[in-house]
């Protein structure tokens, strides 16, 4: 097949996959990070400058409650238009989109932000319902106090000489609102696979499926709106680490009619690492 040849095949492959994944309702989620009730005020900080406190304290003004919750199905199976969000769902995700979302509303700080999960159901494969939420407050008075309608907002906690690594993870990842948008389908072309998932760090992009490896199938990531590539690569290897696989295959990226689309071939080497 000749190189034209072969990229319209995959193009149209692709396309195919897209359109599927579109078709499924699971892409009709939420495009808000998190749900907030209250009053909404002037941006005052980004989310990693938000503080988290266990209680209100005299200088603080309480604005409203932020809750967010995603589903979790462990193990490698079929995707059909799951968000990123909920094949990814953890509480580190969920504090995640708290932030943004309470950033967003003009909060400056988190109160008694708690986490629950529960399993639904006892069928197989296990579903479990991951929840978090806390109250949004900013201050009114102190030295964190800054009544300036025009100012910046902060962007690093005070006191801070550098950022943690969990703040350069959240820097790393796609924004708290796109995992909600970011739509995925996975058709597995394997009848079984059994790993463990592993941190999208740990899941290697290759040019070439090696001849020790195995193809799982492909993974494609979707969003309707404005979603840059960068989001849409980063969610194909986040997934595929939350599938198991260790290795995605000649990531490539398009856009079309129906949005920015990234489709990558999930790999894994027949004996495992």
């Amino acid at each position: 097949m000749s190189c034209t040849s072969r990229l319209n095949a995959d193009r149209g492959r692709a396309l195919g996959c897209v359109a599927a994944l579109f078709l499924a309702t699971g892409c009709a989620g939420r495009f808000d990070p998190a749900n907030f009730e209250g009053n909404r005020e002037a941006r005052r900080a980004e989310p990693e400058a938000l503080v988290e406190l266990a209680a209100r304290t005299n200088e603080l003004q309480t604005l409203g409650i932020v809750r967010d919750r995603c589903t979790l199905t462990p193990g490698f199976r079929r995707l059909d238009g799951d968000v990123l969000s909920d094949v990814d769902c953890s509480n580190e995700r969920l504090m995640m989109a708290l932030r943004e979302s309470a950033a967003s509303a003009g909060g400056e700080a988190l109160l008694g932000a708690r986490c629950n999960s529960r399993r639904l159901g006892t069928g197989e494969p296990a579903r479990y319902e991951l929840t978090c939420a806390a109250e949004v407050a900013r201050y009114r008075v102190g030295a964190l106090a800054n009544p300036r309608p025009l100012s910046a907002p902060r962007w690093v906690a005070p006191g801070r000489p550098a950022p943690s690594a969990g703040d350069v993870k959240r820097i790393d990842q796609p924004d708290a609102p796109l995992a909600f948008r970011i739509c995925l389908h996975f058709e597995p072309v394997v009848s079984s696979f059994e790993r463990p998932p592993r941190e999208s760090a740990d899941v290697h992009e290759l040019a070439i499926l090696p001849l020790s490896h195995t193809r799982l199938g492909d993974l494609a990531a979707s969003c309707k709106g404005d979603c840059d590539e960068r989001a849409l690569r980063y969610g194909v290897l986040i997934a595929a680490g939350r599938l198991g696989a260790p290795d995605v295959v000649g990531v490539r990226c398009f856009r079309s009619a129906r949005g920015n689309s990234c489709i990558g071939t999930l790999a894994a080497p027949e004996r495992a690492e």
